[in-house]
């Protein structure tokens, strides 16, 4: 129940946010225009990649409204007074960032399908979902790792970007077993040293 009663508050911040939500759709359908603009020229195989790298960079802009917002807010001082167990705190956030990141991979899907006319896309819906799972994971991980650095800016993309590079190959072999272990073998790892981050 504090789980949910967590991811509530968050989403309730973020629907405040109109510029945020705004930007982050525009973002989103600019980069669809300019990825089925080029696929004209090139070809519609390259919208699949392009998908997967606008994905990340929607979980770069997506990790800074996890843990980073709590501590420039001063909300984060709250959260730890209150009985919940670093575990629940970042699996909260988590969870909270993967509905961030599969609402606006979703809407981007439907939009390079109706520019590019490549409805074909929608076949990789369950590897989007799994792959938005791993990233949101990594994307919480990053936040809290670095909300007290001053070159979070700069240390955000090269963390998920170094977390995710080695499952660049899995995604293009679109091999969803493989990606699932390795969510299970990453977020273990993570999920663990998040207890002693945000405790420190």
């Amino acid at each position: 129940m504090k789980l949910f009663w967590l991811i509530l508050k968050d989403l309730r911040v973020e629907l405040r946010r109109g510029f945020e939500i705004l930007a982050s759709v525009s973002f989103i359908l600019v980069s669809s225009l300019l990825i089925s603009h080029a696929s004209f020229y090139t070809t519609k195989e390259l919208i699949v990649p392009a998908f997967w790298l606008t994905v990340i960079f929607i979980a770069v802009f997506t990790s800074t409204t996890s843990f980073i917002r709590e501590m420039d807010s001063k909300t984060l001082y709250g959260l730890r007074l209150l009985p919940i167990s670093a575990y629940t705190v970042f699996i909260s956030k988590t969870i909270f960032t993967f509905i961030l990141i599969t609402s606006q991979g979703f809407l981007e899907l439907i939009f390079l399908a109706v520019f590019s006319g490549y409805y074909g896309i929608f076949d990789i819906f369950a590897m989007f979902i799994v792959f938005s799972l791993y990233i949101s994971v990594i994307a919480s991980f990053a936040s809290a790792l670095v909300m007290y650095s001053e070159g979070r800016a700069f240390l955000i993309p090269m963390l998920i970007f170094i977390f995710t590079t080695p499952v660049i190959m899995t995604l293009l072999k679109n091999d969803i077993t493989l990606l699932l272990l390795e969510i299970v073998a990453v977020s273990s790892a993570v999920i663990t040293l998040s207890s002693y981050i945000l405790e420190a």
